[in-house]
This record gives structure tokens, sequence and C-alpha cells, in this order.
């Protein structure tokens, strides 16, 4: 098994450049783009159940939808229109289908069935398959609607109108739901506004950074790692856990961040009475956010957002996984960037060795890291 040579192919998403060649004004990549489908994707499978008596799988959803794109770190990024040639089109689809059962393969054993569903069926004909597909369609709608009002490009304008007319027609009610709502303007569509300009929102500002990070690529590495983290727990050391509401919550926690923007951790716990203050604020901030959106998923939202680290098993997950991938920025900086991070990399470590002893914990800092640090492929 090469679990950390997985991790590390996971953190080359953000290098994967999406629109590029069209020159935008918000640089996009995998990382960001995977963020936002697997968040739409949770709202959408909330708004479909609504409309129709239909089981959806969200741990099914989520890992799909998180990871239907990974096996452009091998690829790299095609075009659209490249991949849907006729006299290229098979020969695309086998080599990405060879890519993700490489990924899949460096996997513990017991991980690989459902790793192989997310990465090689992503966009099947199941339920989570069809929303996924379609909402990968819907994120490429907000980028180039984004774009086209910012730039006034040609090309996003037309981007938009078509993909709007594709959307709209959609045989799935929520994709048609949230698309209207987007062009309407209404409450929900601030929510979603909110969570497409995380990419904007930097994170370790005030340090000299050779790896750029910001509040979508890391809720990215972060679900991600909480979905590996959650089946590791479960299938290798039988304890109860519920996965799917640690990746949700992992994919909300940071989002007040589009109001209060990232404020340095040393500053909001500069003094108990200052740490108290900034909780009240952020807490508020985020009974704003879930207000926007639909009452059919605000108890569930609010949970996922303003209580993302509560007191229970998988709130206690939330927040580990939150300082895991800290660990993994600083752990990669450090070797080209020591002087900056060498010293706070060996107190975060320190932290998570004597805080925790999640068993996904104890096997991340046995294997993973270990892994990170010493190539072994």
């Amino acid at each position: 098994m090469q679990n950390g040579n997985f991790i590390r192919m996971l953190t080359r998403m953000q290098n994967v450049p999406r629109w590029d060649e069209y020159a935008p004004r918000f640089q996009d990549n995998a990382a960001s783009h995977s963020f936002r489908v697997a968040l739409f994707s949770l709202m959408a499978s909330y708004i479909e159940q609504e409309q129709q008596p239909v089981e959806i799988d969200r741990l099914r959803l989520l890992g799909k939808a998180l990871f239907h794109d990974m096996n452009e770190v091998i690829t790299g990024p095609i075009k659209h229109r490249t991949k849907k040639e006729p006299t290229l089109h098979d020969h695309i689809q086998a080599m990405e289908q060879q890519a993700s059962e490489k990924l899949v393969a460096l996997l513990s054993k017991s991980l690989q069935t459902e790793f192989t569903d997310y990465l090689v069926h992503a966009e099947d004909d199941t339920i989570e398959g069809q929303i996924v597909k379609a909402i990968d369609t819907f994120d490429a709608m907000l980028f180039a609607r984004r774009e086209a009002r910012m730039t006034a490009s040609p090309f996003f304008e037309a981007k938009t109108l078509e993909l709007k007319n594709y959307l709209l027609a959609h045989p799935l009610h929520s994709i048609r739901r949230l698309t209207t709502s987007v062009f309407a303007e209404d409450e929900m569509a601030h929510f979603i506004d909110n969570a497409l300009m995380m990419d904007t929102i930097r994170r370790w500002k005030g340090r000299f950074n050779t790896i750029d990070d910001n509040d979508a690529t890391h809720a990215f590495r972060a679900a991600s790692l909480g979905l590996f983290n959650g089946l590791i727990e479960s299938k290798k050391y039988g304890v109860t856990i519920d996965t799917a509401e640690v990746v949700s919550r992992l994919l909300c926690h940071d989002l007040v961040e589009g109001t209060t923007g990232d404020v340095l951790g040393p500053v909001k716990h500069a003094t108990p009475i200052t740490a108290a203050a900034f909780e009240a604020y952020e807490r508020a901030e985020g009974e704003t956010l879930i207000g926007l959106l639909p009452d059919v998923m605000r108890t569930e939202f609010h949970r996922f957002l303003v209580e993302a680290k509560d007191d229970t098993y998988e709130g206690q997950m939330v927040d580990v996984v939150d300082k895991l991938d800290a660990l993994i920025k600083m752990n990669m900086e450090r070797k080209l960037n020591g002087v900056e991070y060498e010293t706070g990399y060996r107190a975060q470590l320190k932290k998570v060795q004597t805080a925790y002893e999640n068993p996904s914990v104890v096997f991340f800092l046995a294997y993973v890291l270990h892994d990170l640090d010493y190539v072994t492929t």
C-alpha cells in the first residue's frame, strides 16, 4: 500500500489548471473546482429529495464529486472539445480510466472498492453519478458567468448562455432549481456566490509561501482527507463514524470566511476574551449564511457550518483533519522554505501527536506522513 503517495497525488490537484487557455481573471484549478462540485452536489441532493422520494447515498455522492477529476494529476487537463472529438474520444476515455485505476491501486485493499466507485465510475448512471455530472457543468457555468460579469469576455458570455440553456432543460429538478436561483439572484444565489468566491480567500498570509493556498483548495484537501480517514476508521478499525457527516462539515467549516476573511490564528486567539468575541462573530455570520438556504437543508447545513467542530466524534474528526491539512501544507513548504515553516511544522506535529489518539491519526502519522516525507514508489 502507498496511501501517502495517494495523498501526495491528491495535493497536486491544485496544480492542474482549468480555463487557463482563455486567460481568466480568476485562476481555477481541479482542487477548487472539485470542492465546489462536492458542495453544490450536497445542496442538490436535499433539493432533489424534497421533489421526489429518491434514495441518495451522500457518502457515495461526495466521494464521486471530490475525486471525479483526480485522474488529471496523471493525464493533465484536456479541453472539453478535444475530449468529445470522435477520433480521440475512446482513446482519452481509456487513458483516463487507466489513470484512475492506477491511483486506486495506491490505496489499502480495504479502501479500493469505494475509491474505484469514486474515481473510475464517478459520473455513472446512478442518481449520485447523474448529480455529479450535472453539477460539474453547473460549476463551469458559474465560473464562466463570474468571468463574463467581471471581464465582459465574449467567450465567457457565450459559454454562460450555452451552459445556462443546457442546465435549465436538465431532467433533474435540483439542477434546474439551482440554475434558476443563480439567474434570479435570490437568497440561495448569494450562498452559492459566497462558495464560488472561496478561491479568493488566501491562507497563510504574512508568510513567504512557495505553494499558494486558499480556502477552496484547503476545503478540497480537508474533505478528501476526511473521507479517507473516515473509511480507514470504519473499514480498517471498526469505528462507528458517519463519514458523510465529516465530509459535509469539512466542506462547509470555513464558508463563513467568505464574509469574515481568514483571520490569522494568533490574532483570533490572542486572549480568551478575543477568542470568545471572534467565535461569537463567526457564529452570527454563519447563522446569516444559513438563513440564505431553503428550509429543506437549513437544519443540516447549520450543523455542517455553524456546529462543524462540536463535541461529537464527527466534530472532533473535523478538528483533527483541519490540523492534519495544516501539517501537510507545512510539510510541503518546509522542504523548499525551511526558514519560514520548519519550526511551525514541528510545533504542529507535536500538537497532533500529543492531542489525538484517533486510529486514523495514528495511521496518518505512521504511514501517510512517512510516505509524504520519503517517496516510496
